[in-house]
């Protein structure tokens, strides 16, 4: 994992992030359009679709001051291959510390909707827990359409806040469920097997620690991490919940 102690941001399009050496894609191989990666249907519920490795272990110490990750993913919306839910498309994005996750979920439910996730992975396969919701109104991305979503970890000593924002709306949450003093690590994740991704562009920013190339900004800069997200699953198990 190649790294540089500055404060910066990198923007990576899919091109880049195809040939970037920190970059991964644990459950299925994209094709690349252009600069876009396109993720077909996949084989199982809450699979990674690309991971992307932040920091290494004990970049962050216990004593660290707060740490800001602020990422902003530009995605695309595709028709699933599920003829009863043609419209699906709920991606996930988390944290991950190489055993916990902590993240949110944007979903095409009421016109789009927020959903703060909590849980475990092994890097593919996602076992989550699905909290508060927020009704994110109408300007969810129709199929064909790209949009930017946000989420900023701020990793503070006894606690960990997330907040999920888009389309105008924001959500936060709380969670003390996170090690940030281990290796830490982007997941892109899949609710359903039939949904169909596009990845247009990731932004990360830090201001501790991220991946070369970047762009060098002040000190004390902070973070965006942008995603959307679909919940199709109720708060109790990973099944659809259409209503």
């Amino acid at each position: 994992m190649s790294s540089q102690v500055l404060a910066g941001t990198i923007t990576q399009n899919g091109n880049q992030l195809l040939n970037n050496p920190n970059v991964s894609f644990p459950t299925i191989s994209p094709t690349l359009i252009g600069d876009t990666l396109r993720f077909g249907t996949g084989n199982f519920l809450n699979e990674t679709i690309l991971k992307w490795d932040l920091f290494s272990a004990n970049t962050l110490t216990p004593t660290s001051p707060t740490e800001v990750i602020n990422i902003t993913a530009n995605l695309g919306r595709l028709e699933s291959t599920s003829s009863r839910f043609p419209e699906d498309w709920d991606p996930t994005i988390y944290l991950w510390d190489g055993n916990n996750i902590v993240g949110g979920l944007f979903g095409d439910n009421r016109g789009g909707e927020f959903n703060s996730v909590e849980g475990t992975s092994n890097g593919s396969f996602n076992n989550t827990t699905f909290g508060p919701f927020l009704d994110a109104g109408n300007d969810f991305p129709n199929i064909g359409e790209s949009a930017n979503f946000n989420v900023e970890f701020e990793l503070g000593q006894t606690e960990t806040k997330v907040t999920l924002s888009g389309l105008g709306e924001t959500l936060s949450f709380t969670t003390n469920n996170f090690d940030r003093t281990q290796s830490l690590s982007l997941l892109i994740a899949r609710n359903h097997f039939y949904e169909r991704y596009d990845i247009n562009s990731i932004t990360v920013t830090s201001n501790h620690v991220v991946p070369e190339p970047l762009t060098i900004l002040g000190a004390g800069t902070a973070v965006a991490f942008g995603i959307s997200f679909k919940r199709k699953v109720n708060q109790s198990q990973n099944k659809p919940n259409k209503s």
